[in-house]
């Protein structure tokens, strides 16, 4: 792995502002010793050594920099400059300051017209190569106004006309100053870069430092992480990312798609996700199994574009295991299952026990019966015909439970034939729990049952009142007291049926979770808490609504609402072939 550092040039235009206010106050000094020595060389000329030199222009000069050299002084002492701009700016205004004095010392004659090269040198320094072309151009331009005031007499103010030795000591100090001044800004310019270069080569030490911490730690860690070109060329990978996408045999280290179990070429939408991030710059995932280890994993591959928008050159992408996960849900799926299936199995035992028990008990009457001797067979015959009919009935009904099971049928799903006559079917599921009740419990049933008819399904229907009796049933013999009463009315387009008990009501604790699965206040071995459940499934099956509330005054109702029926009755406890 290559690990590229992009080099800068030695000055570039935003610099920490520490460096800023070093190139700003390194100026200001030149500026300070280059007034000093114009003022030096305006002593000379006053005093009349250069008696063409106007030395008022150089006073001038001297003072309007002198002030302008003490107000930057003192404004960057509290504000740092921005950038190199600033600087560049400086040198130019020395430039121009250059240009005036050498205007008043005499124009292109005199020798400190080798100054020019000073300040472009400074200019290149603070700027780079393009600030380098502009400085000299100036220069160019100055000195070729110099030399129009030379041949414009109304442009002149000064001319160059030493007092001999005078003009050989200029040429002297001239000479000297500019070869010194050079050497000075390259001696600058070389310590610069070279502090430049030790920063940059420590910056490459703590780079180097930081990615082997960088690299060393994500190789430690149980996911994978790579960068991948458009190319399909892989920059960087982790331990773990090698040893889930290997490069392809081909001797070039090429990104191929990962797993050897089940690859993961495409995601949901049909394309390689990897593919799609550097196309569109969408990010993407797809799942695929390896075997790490003997053991095949699970490992999910999210694919991250680099880069804004569409084109991107380069994809991150990050492989999580995702095995742990997996199994867990397929755990809880499985569990869930297993559950439903448990809810199921209760729910057909409770549907098929309600119909056996009756059963069970009306043979066992029916035993009874014949072994008793009577003096009215045609009463014992009537019984024992009722009793038939109830038993055909029964049967009938786990006949379609097991029919319903084995062709996969909901044994909620209702199906509604008609209309129902209401007294019918709660005088069935009397007979149904009464029938064989252990105690005498009184049962009332109101005479408006018979005029009212419900739109349902019939044998769901005696189900419900069942269930419902036969827990008001259970109610009222516990307790040893009062009776079990059904009503019912009609209350617009739907009929209420009513069963009300004497019995301790419903407690408390278990008043939010009555239709819940397995819910009950009775003790173990005596209710499997799916009565309430089935039933209130079975109303809703049937378009009702079924509620169980305490009544004042102790006790408790039940309250079943259902559509009304104006239809033809269905005749309840018939077979089709017996209402044939």
């Amino acid at each position: 792995m290559a690990l590229g550092i992009r080099h800068s040039r030695p000055f570039v235009e935003d610099e920490p502002d520490d460096f800023s206010v070093d190139r700003m106050r390194w100026l200001i000094r030149l500026r300070w010793i280059a007034l000093a020595g114009i003022l030096f060389a305006t002593g000379f000329a006053a005093s009349g050594y250069f008696p063409g030199v106007s030395w008022q222009v150089l006073l001038g000069a001297v003072g309007c920099a002198g002030v302008y050299n003490f107000v930057l002084w003192r404004r960057h002492r509290k504000v740092a400059p921005r950038g190199t701009h600033e600087a560049v700016r400086q040198a130019v205004v020395d430039m121009l300051l250059l240009t005036v004095v050498l205007w008043a010392a005499g124009g292109m004659r005199t020798p400190f017209i080798g100054y020019y090269v000073f300040h472009v040198a400074i200019v290149g320094i603070l700027g780079g190569a393009r600030a380098t072309v502009i400085a000299a151009v100036a220069a160019l331009l100055f000195s070729c106004l110099l030399l129009v005031t030379e041949h414009v007499p109304a442009l002149q103010i000064g001319r160059w006309d030493p007092v001999w030795p005078w003009d050989l000591f200029a040429e002297i100090v001239a000479f000297t100053t500019t070869v010194g001044s050079v050497a000075y800004l390259v001696t600058h310019a070389v310590r610069q870069l070279r502090h430049r270069e030790r920063a940059l080569a420590e910056a490459r030490e703590r780079a180097a430092l930081e990615l082997e911490v960088l690299t060393n730690t994500l190789d430690e860690l149980e996911a994978g992480l790579e960068v991948v070109e458009k190319d399909g060329a892989v920059i960087w990978r982790n331990k773990r990312a090698e040893q889930l996408a290997p490069a392809i045999p081909d001797g070039h280290d090429h990104w191929a798609c990962p797993g050897d179990v089940r690859a993961c070429e495409q995601d949901v939408t049909g394309v390689c996700p990897v593919r799609n991030a550097l196309d569109e710059g969408e990010p993407g995932h797809c799942r695929f199994a390896v075997k790490l280890d003997d053991e095949e994993r699970i490992y999910e591959m999210q694919v991250f574009p680099l880069g804004a928008g569409p084109g991107g050159e380069r994809v991150m992408n990050l492989y999580v295991d995702r095995t742990a996960g997996l199994v867990s849900e397929r755990r809880l799926i499985l569990a869930e299952r297993l559950a439903s299936l448990g809810r199921v199995t209760q729910g057909v035992a409770h549907e098929l026990n309600t119909p056996l028990a009756t059963i069970r008990t009306l043979a066992a009457d029916m035993v009874a019966a014949l072994k008793q001797t009577t003096d009215d067979p045609d009463h014992l015959l009537e019984d024992l015909s009722e009793s038939a009919a109830l038993v055909h009935d029964e049967t009938r009904r786990l006949g379609r439970i097991t029919q319903g099971l084995l062709t996969g049928r909901d044994l909620t799903a209702s199906e509604i034939e008609g209309a129902v006559p209401l007294g019918a079917v709660v005088e069935r599921a009397r007979a149904l729990v009464f029938a064989g009740a252990g105690k005498d419990v009184p049962v009332s049933l109101g005479a408006e049952l018979s005029d009212h008819a419900v739109a349902a399904d019939p044998d769901h229907l005696v189900q419900v009142m069942v269930n419902l009796l036969q827990n008001a049933y259970d109610a009222v013999a516990e307790g040893s007291r009062g009776g079990v009463r059904v009503t019912a009315s009609r209350e617009g387009s739907r009929v209420e049926i009513l069963i009300d008990d004497d019995g301790p009501g419903v407690p408390a604790e278990i008043e939010g979770r009555l239709f819940e699965p397995f819910a009950t206040t009775k003790p173990p071995g005596k209710g499997t808490g799916l009565g309430l459940y089935t039933s209130y499934m079975l109303v809703a099956s049937m378009n009702g609504t079924l509620a169980l509330e305490n009544r004042e005054g102790g006790g408790a109702r039940a309250v079943v609402s259902l559509p009304a029926a104006e239809e033809r009755l269905v005749q309840i406890g018939k077979s089709p072939e017996a209402a044939e």
